[in-house]
């Protein structure tokens, strides 16, 4: 078989591999934002749950205000009969009393809000952490390894110099899969670029990212993993 042919049909091969990858790799994704919009149509319904529920504490917390009001016109009614003095004793504790119950009832609704509003985003990150695992293969993974790389490389390269005032030359670095020696060399470049030194890296391995990483240089924490995304993702959805 003549070279050129062979190297003709390697050609077309390789780019049927790649067009199949890409497709494999999108069909993927689209499963996955899929199945992230049935959460979001999931706390939805939670969310409308905890407004109807809400409502009603309001309510109770009204009818209860009114019978302490109801109660505080029967308390001034007999100071009046016992004197003026005695009139705006009464009235002062009945109006004290009401007040704490307004209080009281708002500051429990609000804790209410927040705990359940608490739980339901926790709650969707696992979801989401947990659907993004089992629908990405090893190869889609490593895929967005290399973006996410890519990304924070270029976040770095946008940060102004005087945030990398650093006495010590270690970075560590926490991500989900070991860095190549390629993107570890392009991250010590830009590293380099903003300090001005070497940088040593300390790696360790966090499977809970899924994706993506999380650099550590002093005080600066550049975070982009996919559970950063996620966590800043999800509360758009309740909007």
């Amino acid at each position: 078989m003549p070279l050129s042919l062979l190297i003709i049909i390697m050609a077309i091969v390789f780019t049927g591999v790649v067009l199949f990858l890409r497709f494999l790799f999108s069909y993927h994704l689209n499963a996955a934002v899929a199945r992230l919009n049935s959460l979001h149509e999931e706390n939805l319904v939670k969310e409308q749950q905890l407004t109807d529920e809400l409502k009603r504490a309001k309510a109770e917390g009204d009818a209860e205000i009114k019978r302490a009001r109801d109660e505080a016109s029967l308390i001034m009614e007999e100071a009046r009969k016992e004197g003026v003095k005695l009139c705006m004793e009464m009235e002062d504790q009945a109006k004290g009393q009401v007040e704490k119950i307004i209080a009281d009832g708002n500051i429990e609704v609000e804790k209410s809000k927040e705990k359940h509003l608490k739980e339901s985003e926790a709650h969707s990150l696992d979801l989401a952490m947990k659907l993004v695992e089992e629908l990405l293969s090893e190869k889609d993974k490593e895929n967005l390894q290399q973006e996410f790389i890519s990304e924070i490389i270029s976040e770095i390269s946008k940060l102004p110099k005087d945030q990398f005032t650093i006495v010590s030359d270690k970075v560590k670095v926490s991500s989900s899969h070991l860095l190549r020696k390629d993107q570890k060399e392009n991250l010590q470049q830009v590293l380099k670029e903003k300090t001005g030194k070497e940088m040593i890296f300390e790696e360790s391995l966090k499977n809970d990212l899924i994706g993506g990483l999380i650099v550590e240089i002093g005080g600066l924490v550049i975070d982009g993993s996919l559970k950063n995304k996620l966590q800043r993702i999800l509360p758009h959805f309740k909007k």
